[in-house]
């Protein structure tokens, strides 16, 4: 043993007694936040649907589709071989 004091052996506290704050407590925001809720806020942050996949319906344009042309017409140059 290196001689070191480690809190996260000592149930996270310093030498001198102390909450180390460094060390955390295993829970998703050391407890301040309730998960759950987090998420739920977190999709409406964004302004898309809590979702998801729902979002995308299989409505959109794919030029791979379509033979690599856009919807105008013209050719997509992100697909290989325009």
């Amino acid at each position: 043993m290196s001689g070191t004091y480690k809190p996260t052996e000592h149930g996270g506290m310093k030498e001198d007694g102390t909450p180390d704050k460094r060390v955390g407590t295993g829970e998703f925001a050391q407890g301040k936040v309730d998960p759950h809720e987090a998420g739920k806020q977190g999709g409406q942050a964004s302004g898309g649907s809590a979702g998801g996949a729902s979002q995308q319906q299989g409505d959109d344009y794919k030029p791979t589709e379509h033979d690599g042309l856009r919807q105008d017409g013209q050719p997509d140059g992100r697909v290989k071989g325009n």
